[in-house]
């Protein structure tokens, strides 16, 4: 992993930081953070009459196939994975916004770190390795020799090694830990 460290740095500041400003987006304009929400939540609702081990699945397989897809998309000079990060961060600071008006900060915090210590983690370093893959397309287009098969070769390793089993555990804690939590 210390491979891609300084791209992972970067996305990590990019991720605290647009997570920081949808949060104060969403505190100066509460009326449009709301509908924004309340469309999230829509496009999540089929997820709520699932059995646990549904939701299990969904929820890993949606968070593998994106992290995946991003790093892969990577090769288009890096931008996508910013993107992605960006976006993420952008929407978990506006969801933290909304629901802490309505259950405090606290809770919303409790909610997301046991399993968020563990996801994002897991997709800043997929999309760490994406931005490496950027990285190695613009050099090659610079001129300068770059292998980009062993490039993604080292990208998938470091997917299958540390990223899937990152994400199964956090959809576990998602599925099954998070909901008590909620509840306390």
């Amino acid at each position: 992993m210390p491979y891609s460290m300084k791209e992972f740095i970067v996305l990590l500041a990019v991720f605290l930081l647009s997570t920081y400003i949808g949060y104060q987006w969403a505190a100066s304009h509460p009326d449009q953070a709301e509908t924004f929400i309340k469309q999230i939540f829509e496009s999540l609702s089929f997820v709520k009459d699932l059995p646990q081990a549904m939701i299990f699945a969904v929820i890993f397989v949606n968070n593998t196939v994106k992290s995946f897809v991003n790093m892969l998309l990577g090769l288009a000079f890096g931008v996508i994975p910013v993107l992605f990060i960006a976006i993420n961060g952008f929407t978990i600071g506006v969801v933290s916004a909304v629901v802490s008006k309505n259950v405090g900060l606290l809770k919303v915090l409790l909610m997301l770190i046991p399993h968020g210590i563990l996801e994002i983690p897991a997709v800043l370093i997929a999309c760490s390795y994406g931005l490496k893959l950027g990285i190695a397309t613009l050099n090659r287009a610079r001129g300068v020799s770059v292998d980009i098969k062993f490039e993604i070769k080292r990208a998938v390793r470091a997917y299958l090694k540390y990223v899937m089993p990152m994400l199964l555990v956090a959809a576990f804690i998602e599925t099954y830990v998070t909901p008590i939590i909620s509840q306390i």
